[in-house]
């Protein structure tokens, strides 16, 4: 059998983007079980799942995706219809299928005749009593019954001139891809774009067309000196796909992908986070160059560092464009889990997703699913009220919740709310007393939204039962340890009867971010813009002590004041005139006390050795200033 483990990683790309359009298609279903485009999306999706898989020889994928691919056919003939228990169904079957992708070479060990028997039973049953024949799916231009596929082996040998010989290979391989499927190449694909190959390279072809188009198609690629098409006969050979002649795919989407793609690259994370830290070294450099010229007055250097600073910036931005994905990758997660959560819950629930196509770094993507997994499953179970509850107060049965995403400067800001009862403040209070976290007294004196803010401690909770959603007390504050380790902020505003807004800002990417750069005695910090409110500078004798903390009253609202001298213990400068940089901490706003605020500025991260460094709080890393020397990037969620 030919050795297929050259399209594994692509086989799962491709069936994972199949299985998500399946997930889809099912949810619009559900609401519209009649709309034919998505009944024919359904179909496809199954359909070509089906190819990839009998392709690969992972025969219960194959069998399982063929048998949703019948039913879909008889369901666009109007043969049957889907009902609710056909919906439950396909979901179920597509669960199967996402679990036997995640490892598709052990999908044999999963028992799926219970599925099939389904699958059979429903169809049965649509089509009363009369058994289902097994039919060729209309359309489908590549299963035609009377035209088989054949097997080429087609032998290319280019020019002896010729120098970009990956560049032409691929060309012939998709004008080749364009008539069948490319099953297999030697050398290799990854061979082949890596030029590791002389001037001959052979590729074996599954088509309707004859060898005269076959040799035609590859004869007008440039720099081609000659084609040689012969006929495969294999017969005697085991198949490409473990099932019978109707699953042969003519146009297997694994080997046709393959192919177009023949000129992109798949590369790992872990070299982008590579490329993204040499780049921040270049970078580094670069500001240390500039500040020596400066400092030496060697205007001789200037044209060129110039010339430096305008490519190290492209370099810069071109590598971070690498890393960044559409925050759709998270989202399109979301309306399943939803739907199947409301199920549970016995609630009809909307979920509305807005700004998909805005993009994030593929590492600030990773980290926010888990916070946006927690955000839902609250409004769901605590947000949204049950149906009765909701016609009661006047509101509509059917909760809306809506996931948003939007781009502000160099921050994404995605925004989650729900039209549900909101937050009580009081049972807030009520709650932190009875858990002992604040006394009576203390609780009086914090507002509706500080006392609202109290969810992001951990443990903290005031559900008043424990569900499989959510209520145990966890949730909330991985949210805000999460989003606060990625350098962003969360904010939470609830109104009651009304529903509730939680607001994640989020930096573009970890590796650079935007500080707003301050000096307390001869040390340089970094404080994330994202954290800053603003600055302002105020007089001694406006600061006031407050139960032995030193405040100051900023637009009517009591300002406590942190000095950085005390925490760092520095040595103030003792002067009348005192600069405070504003930052938003847990919902409330706090003035930090410096020195000076020598600007904002783009800044690398670099991680801080947690060995040395185990158990220190208030900084999230430290980069290189342009005079070498290194300033400590503040992390306002823990240092205060």
């Amino acid at each position: 059998m030919n050795d297929m483990s050259e399209y594994k990683e692509m086989y799962a790309v491709e069936a994972e983007e199949h299985l998500q359009s399946m997930n889809d298609a099912l949810l619009s279903l559900e609401k519209d079980p009649k709309n034919s485009e998505t009944i024919n999306v359904m179909f496809r999706a199954a359909h070509t799942l089906k190819g990839m898989s009998a392709t690969m020889g992972y025969s219960n994928i194959a069998e399982l995706t063929h048998d949703m691919e019948n039913l879909m056919d008889r369901v666009r003939k109007n043969e049957m219809v889907l009902d609710t228990a056909a919906i439950d169904m396909l979901f179920e079957v597509l669960d199967a299928l996402e679990k036997m992708v995640e490892v598709p070479e052990n999908s044999s060990q999963f028992d799926i005749s219970a599925l099939v028997d389904k699958m059979a039973q429903l169809s049965k049953g649509a089509a009363a009593g009369s058994p289902a024949k097994e039919q060729t799916p209309a359309g489908e231009k590549h299963e035609e019954p009377e035209k088989e596929c054949a097997l080429f082996n087609v032998t290319v040998t280019l020019h002896e001139s010729c120098v970009l010989k990956s560049a032409r290979a691929a060309v012939a391989l998709r004008n080749l891809s364009e008539l069948g499927d490319v099953v297999e190449t030697k050398p290799s694909l990854k061979d082949i774009e890596d030029e590791k190959f002389d001037r001959v390279f052979t590729v074996t072809l599954s088509t309707k067309e004859d060898a005269k188009k076959v040799g035609d198609s590859v004869k007008t690629t440039s720099e081609v000196a000659n084609v040689d098409v012969k006929p495969l006969d294999n017969t005697g050979s085991e198949p490409l796909t473990k099932k019978k002649t109707e699953d042969k795919a003519c146009s297997s989407d694994a080997g046709r992908a393959a192919v177009k793609n023949v000129q992109s690259v798949r590369v790992g994370i872990e070299r982008l986070d590579s490329l993204m830290n040499l780049v921040g070294e270049l970078v580094i450099n670069k500001i240390r160059l500039m500040q020596i010229a400066s400092d030496h007055k060697l205007d001789y250097l200037e044209e060129t560092l110039a010339s430096l600073n305008r490519l190290t910036n492209d370099l810069q931005e071109e590598i971070m464009a690498t890393r960044m994905v559409p925050i759709d990758q998270i989202f399109n997660r979301f309306p399943r889990m939803v739907r199947d959560l409301a199920k549970k819950e016995g609630k009809d629930i909307e979920l509305i997703l807005e700004g998909g196509d805005i993009e994030l770094d593929r590492t600030v993507l990773d980290e926010v699913g888990d916070p946006l997994v927690h955000i839902l499953r609250n409004c769901v179970d605590h947000g949204i009220e049950s149906q009765d509850a909701r016609e009661k107060a006047g509101k509509k049965r059917k909760g809306k919740v809506r996931l948003a995403a939007r781009r502000e400067k160099n921050y994404v800001v995605i925004e989650a709310q729900d039209d549900g009862k909101g937050m009580d403040p009081e049972k807030f209070r009520d709650s932190a007393v009875a858990k002992g976290v604040m006394s009576a007294e203390d609780v009086a004196k914090l507002t509706d939204t500080e006392v609202l803010n109290l969810s992001f401690l951990p443990g903290f909770s005031t559900a008043e039962k424990i569900t499989d959603v959510s209520g145990r007390g966890v949730g909330m504050d991985v949210v805000k340890t999460k989003i606060e380790a990625l350098g962003g902020s969360v904010r939470l505003e609830s109104r009651v009867g009304e529903g509730t807004n939680i607001t994640l800002k989020l930096p573009l990417t970890v590796a650079i971010i935007h500080s707003l750069m301050v000096k307390v005695g001869k040390d340089i910090y970094a404080v994330p813009i994202t954290n800053v409110v603003r600055d302002l500078a105020i007089k001694k004798d406006m600061i006031k002590t407050i139960k032995g903390e030193e405040v100051i009253m900023m637009m009517g609202d009591v300002l406590p004041l942190i000095r950085l001298h005390d925490l760092f213990n520095v040595k103030s400068n003792g002067f009348d005139d005192m600069i405070v940089v504003v930052v938003e901490r847990g919902g409330s706003n706090v003035g930090i006390v410096v020195d000076h605020v020598l600007g904002q500025q783009e800044v690398i991260i670099k991680k801080l050795d947690n060995r040395l460094l185990k158990g220190v709080k208030g900084f999230a890393g430290a980069t290189i200033l342009g005079d070498g020397n290194v300033a400590l990037i503040l992390d306002v969620g823990t240092l205060i």
